[in-house]
């Protein structure tokens, strides 16, 4: 088990990569850290590692603080996204050298190598050097290089980044089996929303340095902390509204800026808002909505069909609601045409509310998400 606890790292006078971070990595998880470019996902990586010391704060492992371990003492493989593999060593051989020099029998090193090669589909490859590889090739080779030993932890930086949709997608869950069969702990750095969710038992997400929000991924997704998070993991992402606290008829409702139309909200939601008129958004995913050319009680909510996208398995839907818009994930044989006037299924029950970017109130069936992960 690692545990970081307040790891800030600055580099030169004032480049915060990492502010006060905390994070624990269980025995035998499948841990990701997930966030934009920037966000010091690798710098934490290369803390664990010990490539890179903290300016603050402490590394543990199992209690203990290995902050003075040399990195070759840490137990731990790694592999980084800019593959740094033997040039004038073949690929078999670049493969085979971890295991040289842990002082494997010739059989079970041919063994373990052809088994790997086996997983990530470079048997072929295996008698060419890396100068005659593809940089998905040569990233496959280093990702095995970096598997090959068995090990305590494996850290894996964009370890498929370079790869082609489908071969990516097949890895991904290689990788999630693989740490299985091998009983292994791992560490993945990411920037891909489906790679976090398919992959992570917890994922963390930073943004500059902070981290946003650890959780399991439909924790991440059901519940996010804030609008960053909700905007962040997902595909299509969140959309968002405007909206403004009202009463109507005695009753609280939230108006949507730039439109009519104002939305009577239950009384959960009623009691979570602070008396504040402005800071308020309404959040919703794409695929918790759905549409009607007419409007009826399930959908009370106009809207202007602004773009769409057919995507073969499914077409999204932007839909102008006042001044924001909407996504909408439908059926591919559902196509309203641009400018149409549509009805939304948008009600004050299947929101996810936001004050000044922070989580308010999520919608009830999310809710139990919280519930079932509290009685495990």
């Amino acid at each position: 088990m690692i545990e970081l606890r307040n790891v800030s790292k600055i580099y030169g006078q004032n480049t915060i990569a990492l502010r006060n971070l905390n994070l624990n990595i269980q025995e035998k998880e499948f841990f990701v850290i997930y966030g934009p470019a920037g966000a010091g996902k690798s710098t934490t990586l290369r803390i664990i590692a010990g490539i890179t010391q903290p300016t603050q704060g402490d590394v543990l492992r199992d209690g203990e603080s290995i902050l003075k371990v040399a990195p070759e003492n840490r137990n731990m493989a790694m592999a980084f996204e800019n593959y740094a593999l033997y040039s004038h060593m073949s690929v078999y051989e670049n493969l085979a050298f971890p295991l040289k020099a842990s002082n494997y029998s010739k059989k079970d090193m041919d063994d373990r190598v052809q088994q790997v090669a086996r997983i990530l589909q470079i048997t072929e490859l295996l008698d060419r050097r890396p100068g005659f590889l593809s940089g998905g090739q040569r990233q496959r080779v280093s990702l095995g290089r970096c598997i090959v030993r068995p090990s305590g932890l494996y850290l894996l930086d964009e370890p498929i980044g370079h790869l082609d949709a489908k071969l990516r997608h097949r890895m991904r869950a290689e990788l999630k089996a693989m740490a299985v069969d091998m009983n292994a702990t791992v560490a993945l750095v990411t920037t891909a929303s489906r790679e976090a969710l398919a992959m992570g038992d917890h994922i963390a997400i930073l943004r500059d340095g902070i981290l946003e929000q650890v959780g399991t991924p439909e924790e991440i997704y059901s519940l996010p902390q804030n609008e960053f998070v909700a905007s962040f993991v997902g595909e299509p992402p969140m959309s968002f509204l405007d909206v403004e606290p009202v009463q109507t008829d005695g009753s609280a409702a939230l108006h949507i800026t730039g439109s009519e139309m104002s939305l009577p909200v239950p009384s959960r939601v009623a009691q979570s808002l602070n008396g504040s008129t402005s800071g308020y958004k309404l959040g919703i995913r794409p695929n918790e909505l759905s549409i009607a050319s007419q409007q009826d009680e399930h959908h009370p909510t106009p809207g202007t069909v602004y773009i769409l996208e057919p995507l073969g398995y499914c077409n999204i839907i932007s839909v102008k609601v006042g001044d924001g818009t909407l996504r909408v994930v439908v059926d591919p044989t559902t196509r309203p045409g641009v400018d149409e006037t549509i009805w939304v299924s948008l009600n004050g029950e299947n929101i996810h509310l936001f004050y000044n970017e922070k989580a308010v109130v999520h919608p009830v069936e999310d809710q139990k998400v919280k519930l079932n992960h509290n009685h495990h």
